[in-house]
């Protein structure tokens, strides 16, 4: 094959496979978006020259590029729609800088979750993070797809700040304060303002499932590890009790970690993988619960938490729909303990992934709405699932507080056997459904993907024709993730 010795001129032959063993791996995922073809060859390159070059070899044969990063794969973004060029990043896995008096730390793509945070750990520092990600995903994937952090504060919202990017045109591009001349090694700039040159260039590939460009260094923030910790569980009946209390701990910027999930849920993470397990935990928890942690500094850790704490209990005591307020949670003995270190690390490499436990695959339907609507969007997502015949009982729900409850990320979780065709059938009618009544309702899809994309983006068709001239300037030969976003 013709492309095959241009990309090993690139990599070297020993990082470029285009058997049909190397190839079927990335022609699934863990999404519900059936994938008919494979790609064409597979390259693994090594630096940004190696990227910048294969990209230039796409756009002179005119062959879709689809990079990744992540070992597993949970949207469809990945999957080679049009087949072309897999172009795995995993061997660009090097942390780069580490400026600790700035707290900001510039790593490749391939970088995981596994990898970084231990060595944040060892200085003191954390990135902070999404809800228990894989140990295995990306942490530059992560955060190009906007995934949402536990910690609400809004100054942790968007943890990367400048790049620097392949776009599709070939052109080799960095952005923020990254982007001034002698960057990194004879400049004063450290790389930490994500805004210009100009423009915000970084929107454009956030979000973007890889139709812009390939990002090929981020530069992160990073924070402190707290002296001290204290967790806290704050119990409710109903989702919609819970509302009125998370926006009084959100404004009066109450602790850092905070979450709202269900029973199903918690069953699923604080347990250890075990049916027996997952089934005592489900009857012993109560069925909705705010987890927040409360977190004191380097300096006078117990000061904040004192005054933090006090905070708690006036906003409590001013709710009657709040059932308790606990140091501890049933069936969970030393939990309290273990979750903020949870909380702040992947999921367990060597354990199977908490949402795969119950049935093998999951299906994530998420969005952001305001947390006023999440009682009437949960309502109608379990009366969907109901009418489908999906047992609303494991329906699990995941609710994040955005920028001080501003917004918030709503996650429902739909569990499904990947060998159980009917099962597979039933979970995807009820998603695109349950999809399509929130989206008319209101709800908004930040991250419409694969399945969803054509609901989003017909609708909104000024935005359409707007990034579609954006990626005529960016990717003109259309060589980026085709099939993906509107594209």
């Amino acid at each position: 094959m013709q492309i095959k010795a241009k990309l090993a001129e690139i990599v070297g032959k020993e990082h470029v496979d285009a058997t049909r063993k190397a190839l079927l791996p990335y022609s699934k995922d863990h999404s519900l978006l059936e994938c008919n073809g494979l790609a064409d060859v597979v390259v693994w390159p090594d630096d940004a020259d190696q990227v910048h070059k294969i990209v230039q070899l796409a756009n002179e044969i005119k062959m879709p590029v689809i990079p990744v990063s992540s070992e597993q794969h949970f949207h469809g973004s990945t999957l080679p729609k049009m087949g072309g060029i897999i172009m795995d990043l995993k061997r660009m896995n090097r942390i780069l800088d580490v400026d600790v008096p700035d707290r900001l730390v510039r790593i490749e793509p391939g970088v995981t979750w596994g990898q970084l945070q231990p060595e944040m750990n060892k200085i003191g520092h954390r990135v902070v993070m999404p809800l228990m990600p894989l140990a295995s995903s990306s942490v530059v994937s992560s955060l190009l797809e906007r995934e949402v952090p536990t910690n609400p504060r809004y100054e942790y919202g968007e943890p990367m700040t400048s790049n620097e990017v392949i776009w599709g045109s070939g052109m080799r591009f960095r952005t923020g304060s990254a982007s001034v001349p002698g960057f990194p090694d004879k400049a004063d700039s450290r790389g930490g303002n994500p805004e210009g040159p100009g423009t915000n260039w970084y929107r454009f590939f956030q979000g973007a499932e890889g139709t812009m460009g390939v990002v090929t260094w981020s530069i992160v923030k990073f924070e402190y590890l707290p002296e001290l910790d204290k967790t806290y569980f704050i119990t409710f009946d109903k989702i919609g009790d819970a509302i009125e209390p998370l926006y009084q701990m959100q404004r009066r910027m109450i602790g850092n970690e905070c979450l709202l999930i269900n029973n199903q849920v918690g069953a699923l993470i604080f347990g250890d993988g075990s049916d027996k397990t997952y089934q005592a935990l489900k009857r012993q928890l109560p069925p909705w619960f705010i987890v927040l942690v409360l977190s004191g500094p380097p300096r006078s850790p117990e000061a904040k938490l004192a005054y933090e704490k006090k905070a708690l209990d006036e906003v409590c005591a001013n709710q009657p729909t709040v059932l308790r307020v606990d140091e501890s949670l049933p069936g969970a003995v030393g939990l309290e303990r273990k979750l903020p270190g949870m909380l702040r690390n992947p999921w367990p490499a060597e354990r199977t992934y908490w949402k795969h436990q119950l049935k093998g695959e999951c299906e994530d339907l998420l969005f952001i709405a305001k947390m006023e609507q999440a009682a009437a969007f949960t309502e109608l997502v379990t009366e969907t699932a109901g009418a489908h015949g999906y047992d609303v009982r494991q329906m699990g729900v995941y609710l994040q507080p955005i920028e001080q409850g501003r917004a918030c990320h709503m996650e429902y979780q739909f569990y499904y056997d990947p060998e159980d065709e009917t099962d597979k059938a039933m979970v995807k009618a009820l998603y695109m459904d349950a999809a399509a009544k929130l989206f008319e309702q209101g709800a908004f899809f930040s991250r419409p993907y694969s399945l969803l994309s054509p609901m989003v983006f017909d609708k909104a068709r000024g935005y359409t024709n707007t990034i579609t001239k954006v990626k005529e300037v960016l990717d003109p030969n259309y060589i980026m993730c085709p099939g993906n976003v509107c594209f």
